[in-house]
């Protein structure tokens, strides 16, 4: 019994050590950062990462809130400091006694100044630090928008590009099917209105690479003079789709504990808080304390002291109170209206990736198709078998299927390299 219990001791012992480890490993698993997999997946649709820190942080959109986040630090150094002041006061007078000779002058000369009490001044620390805060998730924000901005117009530019290459895929198919036109219309195969409709359709695909190369001549303009320092490329990565994100769940809570917009209301709400807080304390007036010294009869006598003064209070201060309570809970409030909003938009977002992924694997498959078709078609019109009509048909088919993948493809990468750059595991700059 003795060797069977120390068997079962054994067994269990190397599959409890077994069941540590796994667990340990799926923990380092977990505690992985997924930025490497995401830059393994989307960053080749991207511009440089260097390259846009570089653009960014020479924008003159980061540079206004580079200085909108200083002039923050600087007020939260007011508030720290307080608005207390020493005050000088000096003052000049003429006594008479009733007779010429008894007039004599008199000064007095003073100074003064409001004492912080009652946990004010610390309560101003503490206002002071969580300004400061506010204001660096408000640049940091500034930054976050700013690369949303960039990636929004790098995917207009793609999908230019990939206009522009179909139209002249389109463009060159035309081309070639006007020179058998003309071949077989010279062996006397086809008559003159064939060649017309294959002039019509040429004229057509010219239009359309005359518009693409407008449409892309124009993006490329515009965002080279907006942002100069990235590179556009030459052409569309010609690369998978990249696979999509795993655990919505997990990556919803992870975007709402990321989310500047969530985070800067959070921030703001505790500092409204505190003002409120600063702003009760006030109820309660500080106190002027002085050192005054004071000559009189001529010189004749020397008066010094100290002086104390107490404001009234007035019912301002307590509705001043009241309305930073009211102000700091409605921004609660607000702060889970907006949590709600960027949750259902994350749940959108996710619901859009996955179904738009299906759909272009679709579009792909049937732009395959098409195309195989379209080459049939050719080779069946070279060979008598498709009349003219039904050749260019079937080509304008697979030219609008490739145009429809390719850009529901690029839509479905955009959406998951917007995903990934809200989830700061791209592009962070913060």
């Amino acid at each position: 019994m003795k060797r069977v219990s120390a068997q079962l001791d054994t067994a269990f012992g190397v599959v409890a050590r077994s069941a540590v480890a796994s667990v340990l490993l799926t923990s380092l698993l977990l505690l992985m950062p997924i930025e490497a997999y995401a830059q393994e997946e989307v960053l080749p649709f991207l511009p440089d990462t260097s390259a846009v820190k570089d653009s960014l942080l020479n924008s003159p959109g980061i540079a206004s809130a580079l200085a909108k986040r200083d002039a923050q630090r600087e007020r939260a150094r007011g508030i720290q400091a307080g608005h207390a002041e020493f005050t000088v006061r000096s003052n000049i007078q003429i006594r008479r006694a009733g007779l010429p000779e008894g007039r004599s002058a008199e000064s007095m000369i003073s100074l003064e100044r409001p004492l912080r009490l009652w946990g004010k001044s610390a309560q101003d620390t503490a206002l002071a630090l969580q300004t400061e805060t506010v204001a660096g998730i408000e640049y940091t924000d500034a930054l976050h928008e700013a690369s949303r901005e960039l990636l929004k117009h790098w995917f207009v530019f793609l999908r230019a590009l990939a206009d522009h290459r179909n139209a002249i895929l389109n463009l060159e198919y035309i081309q070639q099917l006007q020179k058998q036109v003309e071949r077989r219309l010279q062996r006397g195969e086809l008559a003159q209105l064939d060649l017309t409709l294959a002039g019509a359709e040429l004229s057509r695909a010219e239009a359309m690479r005359n518009t693409t190369d407008a449409q892309l001549a124009g993006i490329r303009a515009t965002f080279g003079r907006r942002y100069p320092r990235i590179v556009l490329p030459a052409s569309v990565p010609d690369l998978p789709m990249p696979p999509m994100p795993q655990g919505q769940e997990t990556l919803r809570e992870s975007f709402l504990t990321k989310n500047h917009e969530l985070n800067l209301l959070r921030a703001e709400t505790r500092r409204l808080q505190l003002l409120a807080q600063r702003l009760n304390l006030e109820r309660t007036p500080d106190p002027t304390v002085g050192l005054y010294a004071a000559t009189e009869r001529g010189g004749a006598e020397q008066v010094s002291g100290i002086s104390l003064s107490f404001p009234i209070a007035g019912p301002a201060r307590a509705a001043n109170a009241r309305m930073a309570i009211a102000e700091a809970q409605s921004l609660e409030a607000h702060v889970q209206q907006v949590e709600q909003t960027l949750a259902g938009g994350f749940d959108a977002l996710w619901a859009q990736m996955m179904n738009k992924r299906s759909a272009a694997q679709n579009l792909s498959q049937a732009a395959k198709q098409q195309f195989a078709a379209a080459e049939k078609s050719r080779k069946a019109f070279t060979l008598g078998e498709y009349t003219l009509t039904q050749t260019l048909q079937v080509n304008r088919t697979a030219s609008e299927y490739r145009h429809s993948a390719q850009t529901i493809q690029l839509e479905v990468v955009e959406l998951v390299a917007l995903l990934w750059l809200d989830l700061h595991e791209i592009w962070d700059l913060d």
